[in-house]
């Protein structure tokens, strides 16, 4: 019998005892007094079945639930004799119980096949009552069979668990480890039987110990699962890095909390392949830094006065300057995709100037692939340095939006300028114009579109978004 069957049938038990004790046998009286039917309402009111009779076996009380089990009637069974009503009962436990408890004077607590009722269990509560004695039962059938599915499913658990190659553990309700299979035996160099308990407190990393205990105290208090990592000491000594998940489980029938389900992966290669990656990573970001720098070196000395502009110099100097910005915010993504937001600020950044932002970045967030991010570096780059030199940022007054949205895969950038001179196409298609029609071509699939407005430019992107 469960805890929680205990408590119940105790409480029952206790009820009715108190009950029936400041309380006539009623059926001895010709019409039933107003305390009696009080007390059968009660009766009537408890899960359990109860039955009571005195010191003759004569029965005195039986509530709605305990005559339904015996397939009667509550008041045709009150003042029968429980052997004449009930000869089912002759030679059973229950026969053997009542009688025990009637000699012995002390409560019983049993669990039965009903006589009357073939394939039904009953969990049975016998108590002393004044001269005669009390009987509450309930119907456990469906509880027990829940049970020993629940018992079946742990032993198939156990002998599925002991094949797994990683470290498994099954804790008990209040907490303790009551289980480990083979793999986390052999993981720590233990006996099973020695890593019940808390033992496995033992094994971890002091440094680690605080927060995983924390951890796991608080989603034990609201029984959710939980994942963390942590080192934890392998037979050799060795200290290796163990990603833990538990999961509670829970009576498939009552929804009582058990426990957790645990399992622990060595992760120690994964996140020291993490470390060289970006080691790695690093390293290539600080390679492509020097040789960009090496070619804005080139650039100025081949570039000389004599042969080129000032100008031109300082355009190639600013679009390499942009460049590497670009790769800067890639390399802290691991060059796996950036974000857009990230990319567009810094390719204005060197345009941003006062308290008062003159150029308004807004949009939700959205990544794109590194490819993506450099063209779009480069083209607002390019729209920000016309914009100084032609357009809305050559006045005070000025002023620039940058507004992105994303939808099915893509993403669509609109440059609006206004506050500027007045705009016109311009004669002739420079690197700026190139870069937005044939280089966005050729990155992004479709050029830029360009609306030469009296007010302002006015320029589209339509970009794909990461995955």
């Amino acid at each position: 019998m469960t805890t929680r069957t205990r408590l119940r049938a105790g409480a029952v038990f206790l009820g009715v005892k108190a009950l029936l004790l400041d309380t006539e046998q009623p059926w001895r009286e010709p019409e039933a007094s107003s305390a009696g039917r009080q007390l059968e309402a009660i009766l009537d009111g408890f899960g359990d079945g109860f039955i009571a009779f005195d010191a003759d076996w004569r029965i005195t009380h039986c509530n709605h639930t305990a005559a339904e089990h015996f397939a009667s009637q509550a008041p045709h069974l009150i003042g029968k004799v429980l052997w004449d009503v009930f000869p089912q009962t002759v030679g059973s436990p229950i026969e053997a119980a009542v009688r025990q408890v009637m000699a012995s004077r002390k409560p019983l607590e049993t669990q039965t096949q009903s006589r009357v009722r073939p394939g039904v269990i009953v969990d049975l509560r016998v108590f002393p009552l004044d001269a005669g004695v009390g009987v509450s039962l309930r119907d456990v059938t469906e509880l027990r069979a829940a049970e020993a599915r629940l018992r079946e499913s742990e032993e198939r658990f156990r002998a599925m668990a002991d094949t797994a190659p990683a470290p498994v553990w099954v804790t008990t309700a209040a907490g303790p480890i009551e289980f480990v299979n083979r793999a986390f035996a052999e993981y720590v160099g233990r006996p099973r039987e020695e890593l019940m308990g808390d033992v496995w407190l033992d094994l971890l990393h002091p440094d680690d110990l605080a927060e995983i205990v924390r951890t796991r105290a608080q989603a034990r208090g609201g029984h959710v699962p939980y994942t963390y990592e942590a080192r934890f000491k392998r037979h050799d000594g060795v200290w290796r890095t163990m990603l833990i998940s538990s999961s509670p489980r829970f009576h498939d029938l009552t929804g009582e909390f058990l426990g957790y389900v645990g399992i622990a992966t060595d992760i120690t290669d994964q996140r020291a392949a993490e470390v060289r990656q970006q080691l790695l990573i690093n390293e290539l970001n600080h390679r492509v830094k020097n040789t960009l720098a090496t070619v804005q070196s080139l650039a100025r000395q081949t570039l000389k006065d004599g042969d080129i502009t000032r100008e031109a110099r300082d355009r190639l100097t600013e679009r390499l300057l942009a460049l590497s910005a670009a790769h800067n915010v890639l390399t802290r993504q691991n060059w796996e995709s950036a974000e857009l937001a990230e990319i567009a600020a810094e390719a204005v950044r060197p345009y941003v100037d006062g308290a008062a932002p003159r150029i308004v970045l807004a949009g939700p967030l959205v990544r794109v692939a590194p490819n993506v991010a450099l063209a779009i570096s480069m083209a607002l780059h390019e729209l920000a340095t016309n914009a100084t030199k032609y357009g809305a940022l050559s006045l005070p007054e000025g002023r620039v939006e940058l507004r992105w949205r994303a939808e099915a895969g893509a993403v669509d950038l609109e440059w609006r300028e206004s506050g500027g001179p007045a705009v016109s196409p311009p004669p002739g298609r420079g690197f700026g114009s190139r870069l937005l029609s044939q280089g966005l071509a050729a990155e992004l699939g479709a050029p830029a579109t360009l609306d030469w407005r009296p007010e302002g430019l006015v320029c589209a992107i339509r970009a794909p978004a990461a995955g």
